[in-house]
């Protein structure tokens, strides 16, 4: 059966959002990257994750993918 993996979403303040997240849900920091494209901060709680986005390229906010593992 396919289980929600995780969830990406473009944001405009990776650090507001990601204290956000972590503030409100008590979700994890696991990760961080910073990539030509962008920047993204990874929380989980254990079990869903979700990216945080922001690309350079001033994309809208909301959510950008979700994905399941099969």
């Amino acid at each position: 059966m396919a289980k929600l993996r995780h969830i990406a979403v473009v944001v405009k303040d990776l650090e507001k959002a990601a204290a956000f997240y972590q503030k409100v849900f008590q979700l994890e920091r696991v990760g961080e990257e910073h990539l030509e494209m962008g920047s993204g901060i990874y929380l989980s709680d254990g079990v869903i994750n979700l990216a945080l986005l922001k690309y350079k390229n001033e994309a809208p906010s909301g959510a950008h993918h979700f994905g399941f593992q099969v």
